[in-house]
């Protein structure tokens, strides 16, 4: 046995013996602190420069003073870490993510604020995590291409040390969240085949199989799976409600010039089925069968989604089922909602930033910021 094996056989061990004393339970807590987001006050995002630098942005929602570190590679999705510090994670393929310690909003300078986190060997970053409920375990989506199969990356939150991983039971784990009880990890398989040796190439389009997969936090069990009709509708984002609802932002990979999708949003309500909602053909190929990041006023049952190859801002009632309009904006990519004041807030790739109040009769919307020296990322993190 090498060296590499024995390692790896302890870090086996340690997670399987907290997992059977029921210390690893213990220590994820049943409870999900969340962020306060109707009073956050700054916004986070991967961020492209017009000269081609790479960053992670902060920026102070109040004074709209921006705070940028620059990283070695494109950012995709953020992690809001327990001692401040923000993981983001690089675009896939990526075998490296960035750990960035922005300072205060009243600090001077970015030196010396990057910590770069490599992937397992025969792994590649696949695009998000999160984090257990008590925020000491990080758990990460990745591709053991090698191995034709996804997994999830266990890691200490504070000193990032590999504990182990889960199998997603699907190809292309993309997003993946924390359920309300704390206790289990929802799953967004996309179900494509990829291999760093041929780039962002997808391999078995024909034969994709994406799944919305459920797993025991604990103990990496397969608790339910979900599968919609359309075997090339890949499953990619999600979001979930404190009830446990799921929303699902996806990503057509069939022939639109021959056909298109049946819808390009589904929901799940807590145990039932996995549905698409409803969207006439009229305004579903505007959409360019792709949706980016999503975000939901409960209040309102309102689920908007992005979409930048469409140039739009879509709305869906989860009460009805079904689309309601739209809102057309420069390539926009993340999005998040805040309670007060009851307003989504979208980045869009020509550095601007705007808020739309949603109602089933119409959207309102004003421009809250534009720089035009960046180009926001696909997601938005509220903290």
């Amino acid at each position: 046995m090498t060296v590499t094996e024995t390692m790896h056989d302890l870090k086996r061990r340690r997670l399987l013996q907290l997992a059977g004393t029921g210390l690893l339970g213990a220590a994820f807590g049943t409870g999900m602190p969340r962020t306060q987001a109707g009073l956050a006050s700054t916004l986070f995002s991967a961020s492209d420069h017009l000269d081609g630098g790479h960053f992670l942005t902060r920026l102070e929602l109040q004074t709209g003073i921006r705070c940028s570190q620059a990283t070695p590679m494109r950012g995709h999705a953020l992690t809001l870490l327990p001692d401040g510090r923000v993981l983001m994670i690089g675009r896939r393929p990526a075998f490296t993510s960035a750990i960035v310690n922005l300072p205060a909003p009243t600090g001077t300078g970015v030196d010396d604020h990057l910590t770069l986190l490599q992937a397992t060997a025969g792994r590649h970053f696949d695009g998000h995590g999160c984090l257990s409920a008590d925020g000491g375990v990080l758990f990460t989506t990745e591709n053991a291409y090698d191995e034709k199969r996804g997994v999830l990356g266990i890691r200490d939150s504070r000193t990032f040390e590999h504990l182990g991983e889960y199998a997603t039971h699907g190809l292309d784990p993309h997003d993946l969240k924390l359920m309300p009880d704390g206790k289990t990890l929802v799953v967004a398989n996309g179900g494509i085949e990829q291999h760093p040796d041929f780039g962002r190439r997808k391999l078995n389009l024909d034969t994709m199989q994406p799944s919305l997969v459920y797993l025991d936090m604990a103990s990496g069990q397969k608790i339910d799976e979900y599968r919609l009709p359309d075997h090339q509708l890949s499953i990619r984002h999600l979001t979930v409600t404190d009830r446990g609802e799921v929303g699902v932002a996806l990503q057509y990979e069939g022939n639109l010039h021959r056909s298109q999708p049946a819808s390009l949003v589904a929901w799940q309500a807590g145990g039932g089925d996995l549905t698409l909602l409803a969207i006439g053909p009229e305004a579903i190929v505007p959409l360019r069968g792709y949706m980016a990041d999503l975000a939901y006023n409960e209040r309102a049952a309102i689920l908007a989604v992005t979409t930048p190859r469409g140039g739009q801002v879509t709305f869906w009632s989860v009460r009805e089922q079904r689309f309601l309009q739209a809102m057309s904006l420069p390539e926009p990519g993340g999005i998040a909602f805040l309670p007060h004041p009851e307003a989504f807030l979208v980045s869009c790739a020509d550095g601007s930033i705007h808020a739309l109040q949603a109602t089933p009769e119409g959207v309102k919307a004003s421009l809250q910021y534009r720089f035009t020296d960046s180009i926001w990322d696909n997601h938005l993190l509220a903290g």
